[in-house]
Parts: structure tokens; C-alpha cells; sequence
């Protein structure tokens, strides 16, 4: 810090210590001292706009973009009889999905009822524009829609940024962790654009990294997808598959 001219500030810094829970009950440590200055443990930091929390199962996180796009749906629905149809699409998608969609790739792997949560709001949001009842059944109008459901979405971002890194478009920091399959015997795996999923000791975390989900990920999609010649071609090859397997 002292070398690029910053200086920390002590009433804005804070720390957190991540872990499960059963690890984080062993760590005693209320602050520490940095420069003189006591820095307070904290158990949720907002960082790009992610609350993350110190077991990472982002309950606040969700329940800030649920408020919001709920907040937001309820405005639109107020206009929406002086509103065509594809004026209500278009609002959805820019105060809505705007927010569920937002670092969406971070909620993989957390528990259903999470993930669960988003996709009641999806749903409400198709209900309006559509002007399905609450009691009809969501799967028809999702379908008619072609929307991607919530965990289908989140699937798409993280494989849409596994594409880009292994096309060299992505940051430095995620290409290093997207290494193709090399071996000095002819495999038919090294020939398939497959890459290679890192072992994880920790199961809990270790498995919802993007090291370990996005090779994971890659390898399980037709291989048809993998190697599309432009990120556009990818993405409508890669939506209509997961579109066929989360209504097939």
C-alpha cells in the first residue's frame, strides 16, 4: 500500500474469516492490530456489491436481491396496464434479472430451498407478464418464455466464463485455472476439448470454487458446444441445451 500511495482506513477496514462452521468455532480472534489500529472481526463484508458471509452460504446476500427485485416487480405491475407485454419483458429483464443474475455464478452449489428462493421470484415475474394465476401451474409459461430457470441461469454464467477463458478472453487469473488435457498416450479425452478437474479435499467448499465447477461443468456439456468457433454461437447452442434438459 505504501508503495502505490494508499493508506488504509481505519473507521472503513475490516476483516472476516471464512470456514465452516465447525471450523469457525475453533478461531478465537475478535480483532487484530494492524499499524496500530485495531481492525474489528466482522461476519458479513459487502465487496462489488456481494454481501459475503463467513460460511459463504450467502443467505444475505439473496435476501438483498430478492428485496430489491421484489420491489421492483411491484412497481412495474402498478404500470403494467398502460404497458404492452413486451414493454413489461423489457422492464423484467432490466430491474429484475438485472439483480438475480448479477455474480449469480458465486450461488452454485448452495442448497436447494436457496437457489429456490430465486426462482420464486422468476416465477412471479413470469405470472405478470404473462397474466397466469397463481395457482397455474409456472413450467408451461417459464417454457413459453424461454427463460432458463434459476440453477439452469447460474450454470449458463459459469460455463459462459469457462468458454472465454479457454478462448483467452477471459483474465489472466481465470485461464490459469482452466487447463486443457494433455497426456504423451493418444487419449480419446485429450482430443474432446476436455479440461481437467482438480481433486478437492473439502467438499463443502472446495466444490463450489470455480477451479473444481467450471472444468467440472465443461466436461459434462456435448462436446458440439465446447467447441463452437464464436462466444455467440456458444451461447445459443449452450442456452438451447440447457433449456431441452431443464424442460425435457
Amino acid at each position: 500500500m505504501l508503495s502505490h500511495g494508499l493508506k488504509m482506513n481505519d473507521n472503513k477496514t475490516e476483516f472476516i474469516i471464512f470456514g465452516t462452521p465447525i471450523q469457525l468455532n475453533k478461531v478465537e480472534c475478535s480483532d487484530i492490530d494492524v499499524g496500530g489500529a485495531a481492525v474489528e472481526k466482522v461476519d458479513i463484508v459487502k465487496n462489488l456489491g456481494v454481501n459475503f458471509d463467513s460460511v459463504m452460504n450467502f443467505d444475505k446476500h439473496i435476501s438483498s436481491k430478492i428485496k430489491i427485485a421484489f420491489h421492483n416487480i411491484h412497481n412495474i405491475r402498478k404500470i403494467s396496464k398502460y404497458l404492452t407485454g413486451a414493454s413489461v419483458e423489457r422492464l423484467i429483464h432490466g430491474l429484475v434479472f438485472s439483480h438475480l443474475d448479477y455474480c449469480n455464478s458465486l450461488l452454485y452449489g448452495l442448497p436447494n430451498f436457496q437457489i429456490q428462493r430465486c426462482q420464486k421470484i422468476q416465477n412471479f415475474a413470469a405470472r405478470l407478464i404473462c397474466g397466469t394465476g397463481y395457482r397455474d401451474h409456472i413450467t408451461p409459461v417459464l417454457k413459453n418464455l424461454h427463460w432458463l430457470p434459476t440453477e439452469s441461469r447460474i450454470q449458463y454464467k459459469i460455463l459462459t466464463l469457462v468458454y472465454k477463458s479457454v478462448s483467452g478472453c477471459a483474465p489472466i487469473y481465470l485461464q490459469t485455472l482452466c487447463n486443457r488435457k494433455t497426456s504423451s498416450y493418444s487419449l480419446r479425452s485429450c482430443d474432446s476439448n476436455e479440461l481437467v478437474v482438480p481433486r478437492i479435499k473439502h467438499k463443502t467448499l472446495g466444490g463450489r470454487a470455480f477451479a473444481y465447477v467450471g472444468p467440472a461443468l465443461w466436461n459434462s456439456v456435448p462436446r458440439e458446444i465446447r467447441e463452437s468457433s464464436t462466444l455467440i454461437i456458444f451461447k445459443r447452442r449452450l442456452k438451447t441445451y440447457l433449456f431441452e434438459l431443464a424442460f425435457r
